[in-house]
């Protein structure tokens, strides 16, 4: 059966303004991403050695709670010194097979926001490499191999992740520098106060003074112009999945498609349709009110 005239010009008005705001996300990124940018390295949390050692001849960025490429500080901050001293740059995200109460409905979503990932980092010249296990055995063991000086990770407030970074310092070469940059908040956390806060009122006005500051456009991250070394294989995504130990009877969604490009649909459709009925009706469940952002806000 043919679709509705009215249906199908819906989707394609929909299709149409998506790409509009990928179009002019992209702009923005060129137009604010000129040589010689500024990183405002108060995002920027020196864990370890300040300096990235001469024998160095490679960067990670270790991305766990920040899962993209474009409009991400960490991955920027580990772009910029990996051109600064000429060295590849390798993006490495590590597998648990088994993560709190997270059945395949969440690591379905994950993996192919990943899949997405890692095709973007190949178009841009960036190896991107899926550990199976623990950062304290597969990321240090990449790094050792990889003669890593650098390991930039993103950043987390939750105990299980602080968890992980700890074990990964202690287990790390003593001489690579390990710094953590927060991709996830406008304003970082650890500027954002210097205390632990117990209400809005007080961290509120805090973080509204920050915000010239910190609210800024992003660079775009470029095509790297330091291969790697060593070929690299595609991640062998089914064997990746097979490896999970998760309850696979609630199975995955299907109407959110997973990744950063989605995501910006998303957003778009929400801003030109729903936002305007959110104020009054996002607690009324008969009305198509809601952003159905949630999925990316927690993985992308």
């Amino acid at each position: 059966m043919a679709e509705p005239a009215s249906k199908k010009q819906k989707k394609d008005d929909n299709l149409s303004q998506s790409q509009s705001i990928h179009q002019q996300v992209e702009e923005r990124r060129k137009e604010f991403g000129k040589p010689g940018w500024k990183f405002n390295k108060k995002r920027v949390k020196v864990l370890t050695a300040e300096e990235i050692p001469d024998k160095a001849k490679s960067v990670v960025y270790w991305m766990s709670r920040d899962q993209r490429v474009q409009d991400n500080w960490a991955f920027l901050f580990a772009q910029k010194l990996a051109l600064k001293f000429k060295l590849p740059l390798h993006v490495c995200f590590c597998l648990v097979p088994k993560f709190l109460d997270a059945t395949i409905r969440h690591y379905g979503f994950m993996m192919k926001g990943l899949q997405e990932v890692e095709k973007e980092c190949s178009q841009l010249g960036i190896s991107f490499h899926l550990l199976v296990g623990p950062a304290s055995n597969t990321l240090v063991q990449f790094a050792k191999d990889h003669e890593t000086g650098a390991v930039v990770t993103d950043f987390s407030p939750l105990r299980v992740p602080r968890e992980w970074l700890d074990e990964v310092i202690k287990a790390l070469p003593k001489d690579v520098s390990v710094c953590q940059v927060d991709a996830h908040n406008v304003v970082p956390c650890w500027v954002a106060s210097e205390k632990q806060e117990y209400g809005a009122r007080t961290i509120r006005r805090k973080i509204m003074d920050r915000l010239p500051e910190y609210l800024t456009e992003f660079p775009a991250v470029v095509r790297h112009p330091h291969p790697a070394q060593q070929a690299v294989k595609p991640v062998d995504w089914a064997a990746a999945e097979a490896s999970l130990q998760v309850d696979r009877s609630v199975t995955e969604v299907q109407w959110a498609r997973p990744g950063t490009a989605a995501a910006l649909s998303q957003l778009s459709e929400f801003c030109s349709g729903r936002l305007r009925l959110f104020a009054d009706k996002r607690n009324d469940p008969t009305v198509a009110a809601l952003s159905n952002l949630s999925p990316w806000l927690h993985f992308v």
